[in-house]
């Protein structure tokens, strides 16, 4: 019989005192064992429940929080060992008494899963940004790490039973100007800790809501909760997303148009109106000569969905943005989309986009790593239709 190592448990008569992991007996039977679409279905709801506790966590949003995890579920946090409602509480006291914590975003990456008995266990990456007031002047953290999760089924939800939290590499540096004009950007569009978040103020969730499920009593259209359909929905509405992201890197703006239905509109930093305009006349999605920009890259990531009915979703999702300057300086922007999506036709794709801003920085260029290596063959990423991607593939797809 396979032995596996089953995380800590704790003697919660001595809180924050971890016992030793034991091995044990971690038999698998008819009864625990999941049809292949049941376990699909069972990681897409434990990806978008690692999403929903980072949105806790860079919103503030304590009720969220704890939501995630049972009561009795427990958390190695490196400065805490416990039951993790009492990290919460001590998170609730540190937000109460300092340092102030301007910004956070977690992004999670990497996710894979392994049936456990009863239980699934999970390792994901995340890279977590960190913008805090300190005595010395305000800092931002860029730590990366991965969470050991067990999910086990609570009332029919997958929650976090454990977690370990690895760290792996770090980085602390001085906050540096911002991207974005504090003076001019829409309030609206700044990405805050509290209940005045855009994501709250513009509709599209409440505070301390878990995302919902294919058994969530709320969704009434049968075809929205088919658990087959709900997966490629929202496989079409996260390629749309990356569409999107590669047609402004790609400086494509043909793939960028067909992100949209007819009529969308867009509110993105000072521009107000519709998505098309900002794509061919604001924006340098469509390449235009003296384009202050070298090179674009997003990276999207933590999609997640919440269905109003089987043809209307609305997504958040989040990008860290890198942008190369004719000027010499380097942006990297984090923040989020907060985008509504219908289906005309068949087709999912996006009728509103607000584009919100977290975080950034502006330093200058450094030297590249391909240049200690001259005249090598790199392939070189291009905003343009000579980018290596169109040997394969063609412009607008």
């Amino acid at each position: 019989m396979e032995k596996t190592l089953h995380p800590a448990t704790y003697d919660l008569a001595q809180p924050g005192k971890a016992a030793a992991p034991a091995l044990q007996e971690a038999p698998v039977t008819v009864e625990t064992m999941m049809a292949p679409i049941e376990f699909h279905v069972a990681k897409q709801e434990i990806l978008e429940l690692l999403h929903a506790r980072a949105r806790g966590a860079d919103r503030y949003d304590p009720a969220l929080m704890r939501r995630c995890h049972p009561v009795d579920g427990t958390d190695n946090h490196g400065t805490y060992q416990g039951l993790m409602h009492g990290f919460i509480d001590n998170l609730e006291k540190a937000f109460s008494e300092g340092p102030v914590c301007l910004s956070k975003l977690h992004v999670i990456g990497n996710a894979l899963f392994q049936m456990r008995g009863r239980d699934i266990f999970v390792e994901s990456y995340h890279v977590a940004h960190e913008t805090f007031e300190l005595p010395g002047g305000t800092s931002f953290f860029h730590i990366g790490g991965r969470y050991l999760d067990t999910f086990r089924q609570v009332d029919g939800r997958w929650l976090i039973q454990h977690r370990d939290i690895v760290y792996d590499w770090s980085h602390i540096v001085p906050t540096t100007e911002s991207f974005w004009d504090p003076g001019r950007q829409p309030r609206a569009l700044l990405g805050r800790r509290d209940a005045n978040d855009p994501l709250y103020r513009l509709g599209g969730s409440h505070r301390g809501q878990l995302p919902s499920t294919i058994h969530s009593p709320d969704l009434q259209d049968t075809s929205a909760m088919d658990p087959v359909q709900r997966l490629l929905d929202k496989q079409s509405i996260a390629e749309v997303l990356y569409r999107r992201a590669r047609a402004g890197d790609r400086s494509d703006a043909e793939l960028a148009h067909s992100c949209y239905h007819a009529g969308a509109t867009e509110r993105h930093g000072e521009f107000e109106g519709l998505a098309r305009d900002f794509i061919d006349v604001v924006s340098f999605t469509r390449p235009k000569p003296g384009s202050p920009i070298k090179g674009m890259f997003h990276l999207i990531t933590n999609i997640l969905p919440e269905f109003e009915d089987a043809d209307h979703a609305f997504v958040e999702s989040y990008h860290v943005a890198w942008c190369q300057v004719t000027d010499g300086t380097d942006a990297t922007i984090g923040g989020r989309y907060l985008d509504k999506f219908e289906r005309r036709q068949g087709r999912w794709a996006i009728v509103h986009r607000d584009v919100i801003f977290d975080w950034s920085r502006m330093e200058p260029e450094t030297a590249k790593y391909w240049d200690k290596y001259p005249g090598k063959p790199f392939l070189m990423g291009q905003r343009g239709a000579s980018d290596p991607l169109y040997t394969y593939v063609s412009r607008g797809t």
